[in-house]
């Protein structure tokens, strides 16, 4: 049988090679000739995709897309390409896109077919999906009989049917306990969901109306999508349609190729994060998990002369027995959200992925598992690869340093720690699920300003928490504060954006859980850390108070908690009664049982990375600060040796005094500081010997090394040492 998408994928790969220009465009006719129809339909083309969201989300019943609209629409050429997307969570565009090129690639184009109304889902890590909570669905879009583009969408459901109740399940401990696979089937035809699969998801997820209205929302914007591009190309003609979509990616490929010609300078350049996952001694499933983990999440860009892309994560660490590990393919669309942050898209779309050469992953790491082990769990694979990609922040704002480029410089982001609830709720139904505080974080500083404070996220540039009122009607919650996070953001000549502090009140429940999980958070390990020498945070530390005497002050109308106070006294510790009281816990974690009424939770958001020297801020800027709250006489003093007092009752910086503090502190540094070299050879001694070295920190080097050979060569090489030297030995 004629497999003609799959011949035609083939046929543009081939032209690509010969061209250099997706399609084998080497004009965009249809922009030169009519650049304002052009403009126009691609706008138009765009809102279609807003309107399939809009009319998704609220069709579904979910709080996670009905309310934090944590879901995305899409429109793609008939061989998978992205054209467009709509607002929403931005990082699944390049999923989407593989998975349809996977079904055709796979060839259901003959067997089971593509029809008008067919409904194809996937979320199975293995074939490409990236957890099993986010639905990847996509619809075959026909016109006159032929099959001329897709329809996609992804939602996040709030329970997968996991091995823990919820949606974020760092916790599994293998593939086989991360819940309900749909792994690349069609599951309905003649826009209907075949009744089986509505009835495997009543049968093994727990929140099954919910699952099951996102079902109906992904369908009900896929569906939109269809009439209003029946309506465009009604308009515009079929011709039109075709060959603009096709000229929007390659445009968007020439757009990314431009920046990085013009801002950046070639070479090779390289960064790695660390991240730890703290699990020793706490609530685990399997005795294999009675451990602390730590991931190498190393970054190699090489800038050709033809502005080509060379990416590789050689020195990736291995995987580890949570659901933190991640396929390829889901990495690289993360990758493709990231770069439209720090590269710019004019259209956002497959345009600029062209331009990549992506080095296949460590076979056996947490970025490439499944080779080595089939097993791995990816419950919540996100929680390294938003951290990986931070590195491309760093990583570019240096190269458009070079160039001049300060303004396009922006630090890392923030981590993620996300909070689930599963109890019972106040109208008696069993609901487990997310709050949505995570997808509202601070913005990087720039090379020219600070970040902006909780309107922000790392897997969305367009931040949406939620409505506080409308969580209290899912949850079993009431917030007593959602407030800014002071010194949140690093400390820096430009701060980075603050995070907030949500603080909830446990109300109307026999009991509820509180999985404080892990989506991109650091557990000990420095967080934030910043760039141009600004100065990082501390870990994510949530706190929480367990039967408390929180009635009594109600009642009694006395003062209770609204953020997570001072530090050195923080409020669940100095501001209310209880059994347990947790003021620094160390996330990821589940509450050893669950809480009940009247129970207390200081949930921290974070914020994102500074830039430069702390001692060079502005210090009107930060007097502005302490007026709003936002940061401390303390930090002023110490970290950005500012002198502020408050003569009549608002902050006013004593410049004299700021300068000769300033002073001190740099003769401070001169006094302590010592020559590189002398440092490094310290260091090297203290490698060589693995002084203090945790055996988390030991198992992860030594997995970098023994996965990726060449870059375990350079590493001994830097270090000095010996060329059979393991870690761990």
């Amino acid at each position: 049988m004629a497999h003609p998408l799959l011949d035609e994928m083939k046929a543009q790969e081939e032209a690509f090679k010969q061209t250099g220009h997706l399609f084998g465009l080497e004009r965009l006719a249809r922009k030169e000739s009519d650049p304002g129809t052009y403009e126009a339909v691609w706008h138009i083309l765009s809102n279609l995709c807003n309107a399939a969201w809009a009319t998704g989300c609220k069709v579904s019943s979910s709080p996670i897309a009905a309310e934090g609209g944590d879901a995305l629409w899409g429109l793609h050429t008939s061989t998978g390409e992205a054209i467009c997307i709509s607002r929403g969570i931005s990082a699944h565009a390049g999923l989407l896109s593989d998975m349809i090129k996977n079904f055709i690639g796979l060839g259901y184009e003959e067997y089971p077919g593509f029809k008008q109304g067919d409904i194809f889902e996937n979320n199975d890590p293995h074939y490409g999906g990236i957890h099993s909570p986010d639905f990847d669905m996509c619809m075959p879009l026909f016109y006159g009989g032929k099959l001329i583009a897709w329809a996609s969408c992804v939602s996040h459901v709030s329970d997968a049917g996991s091995v823990t109740p919820g949606s974020i399940g760092f916790l599994n401990p293998d593939c086989y306990s991360d819940g309900l696979p749909i792994s690349m089937e069609r599951v309905g035809e003649h826009d209907r969901f075949y009744p089986w699969y509505e009835m495997r998801i009543r049968s093994r997820t727990r929140t099954p109306d919910f699952v099951m209205g996102d079902a109906r929302g992904r369908l009900a914007g896929c569906i939109t999508i269809r009439e209003r591009l029946e309506e465009v190309i009604e308009k515009y003609g079929l011709d039109l349609f075709l060959d603009v979509g096709r000229e929007y990616v390659e445009d968007s490929r020439r757009y990314a190729v431009g920046r990085v010609k013009t801002q950046t300078v070639p070479g090779r350049i390289r960064k790695s994060q660390f991240k730890d996952l703290a699990m020793k001694g706490k609530r685990v499933l399997l005795a294999k998990q009675d451990i602390d983990c730590a991931f190498n999440l190393p970054m190699e860009l090489t800038i050709n002369a033809d502005a080509s892309v060379d990416l590789s994560l050689q020195g990736a660490s291995g995987t580890v027995p949570f659901g933190e590990n991640i396929s390829p393919t889901a990495l690289k669309s993360g990758l493709m959200m990231g770069y439209s942050h720090i590269v710019g898209f004019d259209m956002f779309n497959s345009g600029p992925i062209a331009a990549w050469n992506i080095e296949m992953p460590p076979a056996g790491s947490w970025a490439n598992p499944f080779e080595v082990d089939y097993q791995a769990a990816s419950g919540v694979a996100w929680a390294p690869a938003v951290t990986w990609v931070s590195n491309l922040y760093e990583v570019f704002g240096r190269l458009f340093q070079m160039r001049g480029f300060v303004e396009e410089m922006a630090a890392g982001s923030g981590t993620i720690m996300t909070a689930e609830f599963s109890g019972i709720n106040q109208t008696g139904m069993y609901l487990t699920g997310l709050t949505l505080e995570q997808a509202s974080q601070g913005s990087p500083a720039r090379g020219y300003s600070d970040g902006e404070n909780s309107a922000w996220c790392i897997y969305t540039p367009e931040a949406d928490f939620g409505n506080a009122e409308i969580s209290e009607l899912y949850y079993p919650i009431l917030f007593l504060g959602r407030n800014v996070a002071p010194n949140s953001g690093g400390y820096g000549q430009f701060r980075g954006g603050l995070g907030h502090t949500a603080v909830w009140m446990v109300h109307n429940t026999p009991g509820l859980e509180y999985q404080c999980g892990d989506a991109g958070m650091r557990s000990k390990m420095v967080a934030n850390h910043g760039m141009y020498g600004a100065y990082p945070v501390v870990p994510d530390r949530p706190a929480y108070g367990h039967k408390t005497n929180v009635k009594e002050l109600i009642d009694s109308q006395s003062p209770l908690i609204h953020g997570r106070g001072d530090p050195e006294s923080p409020a669940v510790a100095s501001l209310i009664e209880a059994d347990i009281v947790e003021d620094n816990a160390v996330a990821p974690f589940v509450t050893p049982e669950p809480l009940v009424d009247y129970d207390v939770i200081v949930h921290p958001i974070a914020g994102a990375q500074a830039m430069g020297d702390p001692i060079l801020r502005d210090p009107a800027s930060v007097a502005r600060d302490l007026n709003e709250g936002w940061t401390t006489t303390r930090v002023a003093t110490e970290l950005h040796g500012v002198v502020a007092d408050k003569p009549n009752g608002a902050f006013v910086v004593d410049e004299e005094a700021t300068q000769a503090q300033r002073e001190s502190i740099r003769k401070a540094r001169l006094a302590r500081a010592i020559p590189f070299k002398e440092w490094w050879q310290s260091e090297c001694e203290k490698v060589a010997a693995q002084e203090n070295m945790d055996p988390a920190i030991q198992t992860m080097w030594a997995s970098s090394m023994a996965l990726s050979p060449k870059y375990a060569e350079e590493l001994r090489a830097f270090w000095g040492l010996p060329e059979d030297f393991t870690f761990g030995a």
